[in-house]
This record gives C-alpha cells, structure tokens and sequence, in this order.
C-alpha cells in the first residue's frame, strides 16, 4: 500500500518482460454507492504479444479486489476486436458476461 496525493492506494505491478511492466492503482476504499470504479494503468514498455497475460492478471486482480471489498465489480476489457464484459463476485469464479465489438470495420471487413 501507499500514499499518492495524500490518498491510501493498493499497487499491483506485474512485470511481463525485463522491458514492459504495469501497475494498476486502486484506492483502499471500495467505491461508494453510485460512485465509478476506474483503476489507473501505468504502463513501461509496449509489446502486443503480452496481451494473454495482460488479460489473465487484470482479471485475478479483478477477482482480488471483489474479495477484499465484499463488493460486486463489473469490468469493461478491451482486447481488439472486441470488448469483454466481465462479472466478479466476492468468493465466485469470474464471469465472462459478453463481447461487445468496438472500433470502426476496416474495408475488408464490411
């Protein structure tokens, strides 16, 4: 845990590669009723091919802090084409809600 701008926050760093690594910052708190969660992802380095890991650590991140928070957490995960909707609950398995497709369709596609 630590202190950024005077507000306790919980860190998650994972380091993919010796050259790309992320950390998410979450306040301790959970969030307050109508209030939005949104993690902050400081990313260092870039590689696409990550992206299966990428996937699989945000969502045990996810899953932890529905645990921890006692909270429900409905997740938004954007792995191109698509969206992943995503429903963790404290002490379930993680739910894979739906796809939403995103973007604009190339030529080819249409």
């Amino acid at each position: 845990m630590s202190e950024a701008s005077g507000t306790k926050v919980l860190r998650f760093v994972h380091r993919f590669s010796p050259t790309l690594s992320c950390e998410i910052q979450i306040p301790v708190n959970p969030p307050g009723p109508g209030e939005m969660f949104s993690p902050v992802c400081l990313w260092s380095g870039r590689s696409p091919k990550h992206v299966p890991a990428y996937r699989q650590w945000v969502l045990v991140t996810n899953q932890t802090l529905a645990d921890r928070w006692g909270q429900r957490i409905l997740y938004g995960l954007g792995i191109a084409p698509n969206r992943q909707i995503w429903g963790f609950e404290p002490s379930s398995p993680s739910k894979l809600l739906g796809k939403i497709n995103v973007g604009i369709p190339s030529r080819r596609s249409l």
